[in-house]
């Protein structure tokens, strides 16, 4: 059986944290400014409010640090720095620096395994992959634990790096990788089993990962297009089914609609972009596409990163704009998945987007909503390799 959200439930829990969002606003309604340079010089860990009148935190600082090294920011949109109960924050780096959850301060170093994530149920624990292994990483004990082996593969991918676990963290999206033919797999923690796979040989694959609910997997092909393998295919969880779902990849995530499905959110493509829509979703069970973010009046958002990790608050997608001079350069909002226009603006991230990769402010919010991780170099203020983290919250 198809697993729902209850989205009422959730929906009534999370009205209890309507104080700390900001103020809705329509996109087509809202004063859209110029883009303003920060005047600014952010300390470490001394709050300080924003143009939006936002609470802003630099979380990290090279001398806390030690180096300069991507131990600074945070790893990706996709990758939640927040563990289940907001108690501790991952940086990005091997070994990870980890924060306290509510001073932000640096705690210690985790010797964490590759492309950790934290669970979402247990907030101690991590997972993660050593060569063929899945295993599992205790934060308190500093200890690695095997989970299973993947004795049929050389290397086990745990979903290129980007991928996530379902939200009751029983099913995980795996690439067994033999030279360069790969396998996509579906693992099932709470049996122990693999749930199902699918071989696709030496083809381009940018990242696989399961849904937030547990009901499918989803792989997204390095090119795109409609053939077997290009652009979006979606899966049953036990990776029969297989089905096309867009033939466009750009940053996107995996999250929760304002009705409770399982959708894929992205930036535009060159058939909404015309039609003056400049994000989409697209609904995992049968592809339907809702367009999102409709601006008709000149042009929308184009790029910049997407992000669903705020599990506890279904029916919005975060957003880190970081493509043009079009209205909300440099902007961090949360937009509401459904056709409302309705957003929520948190500040501008000020990073230098075209810098590098390591300087892109790939925001990410945490489990509820209410804050948004980013970073930046503050418009060229920090001159590290990898900038400092960020925190924006509502005052």
């Amino acid at each position: 059986m198809i697993k729902k959200l209850t989205y009422v439930a959730l929906l009534m829990c999370s009205s209890c944290f309507s104080q700390s969002y900001p103020v809705e606003e329509n996109i087509m309604k809202t004063t859209w400014k110029a883009y303003e340079i920060p005047d600014n010089d952010p300390v470490y860990l001394e709050p300080f409010t924003n143009t939006f009148g936002k609470q802003v935190t630099r979380v990290s600082d090279v001398t806390i640090i030690g180096e300069d090294s991507k131990q600074m920011r945070h790893h990706y949109s996709v990758d939640s720095p927040w563990n289940s109960d907001e108690t501790y924050i991952k940086l990005s780096g091997y070994p990870a620096a980890i924060l306290d959850g509510s001073t932000y301060k640096f705690i210690k170093w985790a010797d964490i395994p590759a492309s950790a994530t934290w669970a979402n149920t247990k907030p101690n624990v991590m997972y993660g992959v050593t060569k063929n292994k899945l295993v599992s990483y205790n934060i308190v004990i500093n200890t690695i634990q095997t989970l299973h082996t993947f004795s049929d593969f050389e290397k086990i991918s745990y979903g290129f790096n980007k991928g996530n676990m379902s939200y009751d963290d029983r099913y995980i999206g795996l690439i067994g990788k033999n030279g360069n033919d790969l396998t996509l797999i579906v693992f099932n923690l709470e049996n122990g089993q693999i749930e199902g796979t699918d071989y696709i040989g030496d083809i381009k694959l940018a990242w696989f990962s399961v849904s937030p609910l547990g009901n499918y997997a989803v792989a997204t092909f390095g090119e795109d297009g409609s053939l077997p393998n290009q652009g979006i295919k979606a899966y049953d969880i036990d990776m029969t089914n297989k089905r096309h779902i867009n033939n466009y990849s750009t940053h996107s995530d995996l999250g929760i609609d304002a009705e409770g499905n399982e959708v894929y959110v992205a930036f535009g493509d060159e058939t909404t972009r015309p039609n003056g829509y400049f994000m989409k979703m697209v609904r995992l069970s049968d592809g339907l596409t809702t367009p999102l973010f409709n601006y008709t009046i000149d042009n929308g958002v184009w790029n910049g990163h997407i992000s669903c990790r705020n599990i506890n608050r279904p029916g919005w997608a975060y957003v880190s704009e970081g493509c043009c001079e079009t209205i909300g350069k440099k902007e961090l909002f949360a937009i509401k998945l459904d056709s409302s226009n309705t957003i929520e603006r948190f500040g501008l991230h000020h990073a230098m987007y075209h810098d590098g990769y390591q300087q892109q402010p790939q925001a990410v919010p945490n489990r509820d909503g209410t804050k948004i991780m980013f970073a930046s170099s503050w418009n060229g203020l920090f001159t590290t390799r990898f900038p400092p983290a960020f925190i924006v919250e509502k005052k």
